[in-house]
């Protein structure tokens, strides 16, 4: 059987009419603290109501009164299987959800055969006190793994970008309670939760497992991604500029965000693949190089969980160390040039200043990733700035636009002028990044095309 991506819980019926009609298919009706007449009313308005919308209900803990009022699936918890008559239940079609938190409860749910597993808290969660630590995604995938295609559940502290990690991370649908109910605006927030989930539901194809292009990642399948028009040529680096991989795992999986990347090297060297090398990844945006504009149409692109410029600390040598690795297999494998390892600053320098002058581009080109020069120190004492103009200031345009970037050729060092030789700082000449073309930048450029045009003409 499948699940809904999307799974929501409600505490009373009257939800229902609010919720439900925006398009949600699958709905548990979790009751407590009710008459047995309030109950069995809520019940059965809540079956005739949701068979009549094509909703799948599930009813929590009252499998007795599921029965005697014509419903066909029950949610039970570790507790509720202790006294429910589970041979009744299933004489009488009525299918099994079963909760679980660790090892022992996932056996003794299994022997039961249920037609789904749930798994929580994934995160802290504020609708009861749990004696159980936060899951985590590590635990859902080997969950999955586990249970095979019994489907997976999971549930505690979701919001819509959590839903979209957890589905990649393999759960097949992504309970929700407190997010919407106790939103300002529930309706808005079920909407956001549809959309969410919406490539779960309408192309799995986008969100399948696929076998990693590199062989130490771990696939972390994100539905945000197309079909290329052009053959690889380019590898693009990126910070994420985010406070924790995870925070900006949930952006790159959300459909929502319209972002992703193939790749991204977490703090502590893991390496996660999210797009197929294949397929087009939504890294570089509006972009271009030596005259290619659309670089995602021909890039590869690595995300490496930092915080970026709000916290502009060191690399960890582990993770740079994994970036290195990964990154000297893939220029390998694509026959991708050293001349075209770049980063989002050199394609995009007007939005963009990441990976950044703190990333460490010389201990790359060492291990032979990327081209870097050693500069001589920034020279105070004579450089081009905003306002010059003349015959200085068109060559340094005539060589950046050389070496790749777009850049207008006016003789006049303007705003585009500065911000283009910030960008070809922060990667190459880091020592200061103050979009002034010192005698140190000028050099730095004029020998990197010297030995651009060495590897264009051995």
């Amino acid at each position: 059987m499948t699940l809904d991506p999307f799974y929501l819980i409600i505490d009373h019926a009257e939800w229902l009419p609010r919720l439900t009609l925006m398009g949600v298919k699958l709905v548990q009706l979790r009751i407590k603290d009710r008459t047995e007449r309030d109950i069995r009313t809520q019940i059965s308005y809540a079956r005739k109501f949701c068979h009549a919308n094509n909703i799948q209900l599930i009813v929590n803990d009252y499998w007795d009164h599921a029965i005697d009022l014509g419903c066909d699936f029950v949610h039970l918890g570790q507790s509720d299987l202790a006294t429910a008559d589970v041979n009744a239940l299933r004489r009488h079609g009525v299918r099994i959800g079963v909760s679980t938190h660790d090892e022992e409860e996932l056996e003794r749910a299994l022997s039961y055969l249920p037609d789904y597993i749930a798994l929580g808290p994934i995160w802290p969660t504020v609708l009861k006190e749990m004696k159980f630590a936060p899951q985590g995604l590590g635990r859902l995938k080997s969950w999955k793994n586990r249970i095979g295609s019994v489907p997976l559940v999971a549930i505690g502290g979701l919001t819509p970008a959590r839903a979209c990690l957890a589905l990649a991370s393999g759960a097949d649908s992504a309970c929700v309670v407190t997010d919407i109910l106790n939103n300002s605006d529930p309706q808005g927030r079920t909407k956001e939760w549809i959309s969410a989930t919406a490539p779960w539901r309408d192309a799995p194809e986008l969100c399948c497992e696929f076998l990693p292009d590199y062989i130490d990642a771990q696939v972390l399948p994100s539905p945000n991604h197309g079909a290329r028009s052009r053959s690889i040529s380019t590898l693009v680096m990126h910070y994420t500029g985010m406070p924790t991989a995870e925070s900006a795992l949930e952006l790159l999986c959300s459909p929502l965000a319209q972002v992703s990347a193939h790749y991204v090297v977490e703090e502590d060297g893991k390496i996660l693949q999210l797009v197929p090398e294949e397929r087009r990844a939504w890294h570089a945006g509006v972009s271009y190089w030596l005259g290619e504009t659309d670089l995602n149409a021909s890039s590869i692109g690595i995300e490496i969980a930092h915080p970026g410029h709000r916290n502009a600390r060191p690399f960890p040598a582990r993770q740079i160390e994994s970036v290195i690795k990964l990154s000297t297999d893939i220029c390998r494998r694509r026959n991708i040039s050293r001349q075209r390892v770049l980063a989002h600053s050199d394609i995009a320098p007007k939005r963009k200043i990441d990976p950044g002058e703190f990333f460490p581009w010389d201990v790359l080109a060492q291990a032979g990733v990327g081209s870097y020069i050693e500069a001589t120190p920034p020279d105070d004492n004579q450089s081009l700035s905003i306002g010059a103009q003349g015959s200085d200031v068109r060559r340094l345009q005539q060589n950046l636009a050389q070496f790749g970037y777009r850049l207008e050729i006016t003789g006049i060092y303007d705003e585009d002028t500065r911000v283009t030789v910030s960008a070809f700082q922060r990667h190459f000449r880091p020592a200061r990044v103050d979009g002034q073309a010192d005698a140190s930048t000028c050099e730095v450029l004029s020998r990197l095309l010297e030995r651009q045009e060495v590897s264009c003409h051995p």
